[in-house]
């Protein structure tokens, strides 16, 4: 079973670490252009400087490290990004991450925003596609104009339960690996 669960603020430097180990393909995807260390280390001085605007959920291996992202940030309305390390990718963890962040944003009533990917990106058009995501093609580019259904009370059990779950998920994988079980 694969759980998504909210990063923690003092986990932001995984994510940096997360970014910088995507292979160049994976980066150009994410980012829409070619990006070197230094740039992401930018980025993610901004995002750790204001960690209240930028929300990020993640899933892990057995060692804790992120292997695939999603992030909102909430700047200038709310806008999404989502990366996948190469050896996860194909193997539904982009799917587990959309839901779970469209589920946030619907329970915390951030119904509107924009995610911005390259129009070769067919793993998040296709994504956008499934969950009802409007999406414009120009020059490139792909938009997606995010609208979001206002929450009801299954959208509120539902983020419950997958919160929950995932913090068990973490307390186990974290007593594992401080006591070298695996």
């Amino acid at each position: 079973m694969t759980t998504v669960r909210r990063a923690l603020i003092n986990e932001y430097p995984k994510y940096r670490k997360h970014l910088k180990s995507l292979d160049s393909d994976s980066k150009y995807l994410r980012f829409g252009y070619l990006i070197s260390d230094e740039m992401i280390d930018h980025c993610c001085d901004l995002f750790e400087a204001e960690p209240d605007k930028h929300i990020l959920f993640c899933i892990e291996n057995d060692e804790l490290e992120f292997v695939a992202v999603g992030h909102i940030a909430l700047q200038d309305g709310m806008e999404l990004a989502f990366s996948v390390l190469k050896d996860y990718q194909s193997q539904g963890l982009g799917n587990h991450l959309f839901k779970r962040v469209i589920q946030w944003c619907r329970t915390h009533n951030k119904l509107k925003g924009n995610m911005v990917c390259l129009s070769s990106n067919t793993v998040v058009r296709h994504l956008c596609a499934k969950y009802g995501i409007h999406t414009v093609s120009a020059s490139g580019e792909t938009v997606a104009n995010i609208e979001l259904d206002h929450p009801n009370i299954t959208t509120y059990f539902t983020e419950a339960a997958d919160s929950n779950l995932a913090v068990m998920d973490y307390v186990g994988k974290r007593f594992a690996h401080n006591f070298n079980l695996k």
